[in-house]
């Protein structure tokens, strides 16, 4: 699948703003939280980060499954995802892509969205409007061919694909729905998703 380009805005603005978030990143750090600095809209997005045990299984199913399926394929857990030219970078809970996008790759703080195959997130009980919303706004904008947000609150997996122009913006065309237990085609990837555990 390819991504559609997207509309070229002023790089270094991003690049300053990416800097600002990952001092404030690391200063959370040496103070013992763990936070996600986002850039959207000219703006650094703070939130902080509280994995829970089922979000952290499922992340590391997908990881598995997908490395076991194709020797090829880079997996990453936790990085940031970004388009310098939409002006947009966010964390991705897990990023996929073949081997020599990763090697092509010229940043070794971000990933580069239009090279990547797949992006997943697994929702979080306090913000799932960051999935549902945001992240599903943004990452065709930025050129990720394909977006997963599972979604352990009710056991749904929902795979976006195919960004273009609908009604003047850059949206997924295509998504279907899908529940724990279904063997869920995600790219050229499929994942069994009976062993993905629920929210209590």
């Amino acid at each position: 699948m390819s991504a559609q380009p997207v509309a070229s805005n002023e790089p270094s603005a991003y690049y300053e703003l990416r800097r600002l978030a990952d001092t404030i990143a690391d200063d959370a750090a040496r103070r013992g939280t763990r936070v996600r600095a986002d850039i959207a809209d000219q703006e650094i997005h703070v939130t902080v980060m509280s994995p829970s045990n089922p979000h952290g299984r499922i992340v590391s199913s997908l990881i598995t499954q997908i490395e076991t399926q194709d020797e090829g394929a880079v997996t990453l857990a936790g990085n940031r995802v970004e388009n310098p030219s939409a002006g947009l970078g966010r964390t991705a809970d897990m990023l996929a892509m073949s081997l020599e996008a990763f090697e092509a790759q010229d940043d070794d703080a971000a990933c580069f969205a239009p090279t990547v195959d797949l992006a997943a997130e697994v929702v979080s009980k306090s913000n799932p409007g960051n999935d549902y919303i945001v992240k599903l706004r943004e990452y065709p904008r930025m050129g990720v061919p394909v977006y997963v947000i599972i979604d352990p609150r009710d056991g749904t997996v929902a795979v976006h694909w195919d960004p273009g122009t609908v009604g003047g913006e850059t949206r997924y065309r295509q998504a279907r729905s899908y529940s724990f237990g279904d063997a869920v085609p995600m790219g050229r990837w499929t994942i069994d998703t009976s062993r993905f555990p629920g929210y209590r």
